[in-house]
């Protein structure tokens, strides 16, 4: 974990072109005699760059680190044949140098960094893609949730769909925002986005009134108020808010 810590902070600061102290990792204890159990990694400057979001965003954006650190490690990102030394190095690595895994802040670790140790785990990762979830449940758990929540068989569907193509999924379903006298379909909290999947009746004269009236009462709020027709192409809407769906894969 130590290796694993220190190899991984390094190859996101260099692939994202970010100094020492903009990007902090520490481990979190586990139970019994497994002191590290997680790591946790926290952008450490005022405001931060957007980076850890970005790594969720692009799904092939772990995979991209996890090569990187394998050439950190003096390893061939490709076949994990070990190099055995940084391309200027006079010197061979054994475990760790000031190539790869050492540094100052992480003197205390010098003892315990191997990089050998994490040669397999790294090239496992160089083919995973990630899938993130707005939340503690895993992606799969906070679908079924949500698909639970849905209000009828649209709004399903397009839960479905925004799953299919690997956009970031609502936080919240059926949240109802009292000041407007309104129940969303759902929820962007990050991005304090509304979400309404319109069904026929909202082709209506008078319920499109009534939507009108809503949506600028949220607006007055400081919602951003997006509507999914029923006869839409979702996708192209999709797109058109990368900032909150992301990127279709």
């Amino acid at each position: 974990m130590a290796s694993l810590q220190a190899a991984l902070k390094s190859a996101v600061q260099v692939l994202y072109q970010l100094e020492d102290n903009e990007l902090a990792a520490e481990p979190l204890p586990g139970a019994g005699p497994h002191p590290r159990r997680l790591l946790l990694f926290y952008e450490a400057a005022e405001g931060g760059a957007g980076v850890l979001r970005r790594m969720l965003d692009d799904q092939d954006a772990f995979a991209e680190i996890a090569k990187e650190a394998l050439r950190l490690c003096h390893f061939d990102p490709d076949t994990g044949d070990d190099l055995r030394r940084a391309p200027r190095a006079t010197e061979d690595c054994e475990a760790a140098c000031y190539d790869c895994l050492m540094e100052y802040y992480n003197q205390r670790d010098h003892a315990l960094l191997d990089r050998k140790a994490i040669r397999d785990i790294l090239l496992q990762w160089t083919h995973v893609r990630v899938s993130a979830a707005p939340g503690p449940r895993s992606r799969t758990e906070h679908v079924t949730q949500l698909s639970r929540l849905a209000g009828s068989e649209l709004e399903r569907r397009w839960l479905h769909f925004v799953e299919e193509h690997d956009h970031r999924l609502p936080s919240h379903g059926q949240r109802l925002i009292e000041a407007c006298a309104t129940r969303l379909d759902f929820f962007y909290e990050a991005e304090q986005a509304a979400i309404y999947i319109d069904g026929p009746p909202h082709d209506l004269p008078e319920r499109r009134a009534r939507d009108a009236v809503q949506t600028e009462c949220l607006e007055d709020h400081g919602y951003l108020v997006i509507r999914f027709g029923h006869q839409e192409e979702w996708a192209a809407t999709l797109a058109q808010y990368p900032h909150i769906f992301g990127r279709s894969a």
